[in-house]
């Protein structure tokens, strides 16, 4: 998306934090902050009106947690439904590594701790519209890694958060078209992380991959 304008909408109902965001992008031009809510349900509306006026949002940011039934994963899944192209940044407090991977299963954009400093929310937003992959802080990295092995090798290091899920799944004997089911991918998609796995780790085939898998007890 280069020479065009990223449409964002927040979605977090902490004043604090939304301040702090919409004071950093306001001195970037390339980023127009559109609205901002304090509940999933009215950014669906916002998102499906703004669509239909012709006015393409591109990015939410959204905490993972929010006050009501609908958390930020609630909400991606609601929004995959109504507009697959928005991407979605969680934001958040936690960096649990169940919170973690079941945000990467839902297939966000993005994950940053609300811990790190602000310039990673800008850094962020341009990598995932510019690269169109994932972007996960060091601090999400590390702690995802450390639940899959509290000394994780560094050939587990040189992984992404979503190959380790397509591993973990390969291992279990998943299906090409079930592991995209499954984590909301096309099948080109686990084609490419498989390839890109088995170079990473030096596999010769499927089976590498997932005696690998097992070999360090990620499945």
């Amino acid at each position: 998306m280069r020479n065009k304008e990223i449409n964002l909408v927040l979605l977090d109902d902490h004043k604090v934090v939304v301040d702090g965001i919409c004071s950093l992008l306001s001195d970037d031009p390339s980023i127009v902050v559109k609205e901002v809510f304090t509940n999933g349900k009215d950014t669906l509306q916002y998102i499906e009106q703004s669509q239909k006026n012709g006015i393409p949002i591109h990015v939410v940011v959204a905490d993972l947690r929010m006050p009501g039934s609908m958390s930020g994963l609630d909400f991606t899944a609601q929004l995959r439904s109504l507009s697959p192209t928005v991407k979605v940044l969680i934001l958040s407090m936690s960096i649990a590594p169940e919170d973690i991977s079941a945000a990467i299963r839902m297939g966000v954009s993005g994950y940053l701790s609300k811990n790190q400093d602000v310039h990673d929310i800008r850094k962020a937003i341009l990598e995932i519209m510019r690269d169109n992959r994932p972007y996960y802080s060091q601090e999400i990295l590390q702690s995802f890694a450390e639940s899959v092995d509290r000394q994780p090798v560094e050939e587990i290091r040189q992984l992404t958060p979503r190959e380790l899920e397509i591993l973990k799944l390969i291992a279990q004997e998943f299906t090409t078209g079930e592991i995209a089911n499954q984590l909301f991918i096309s099948e080109a998609t686990v084609d490419t992380h498989r390839r890109n796995m088995i170079q990473k780790l030096r596999a010769k085939s499927i089976v590498g991959l997932a005696n690998f898998a097992i070999r360090h007890g990620l499945v």
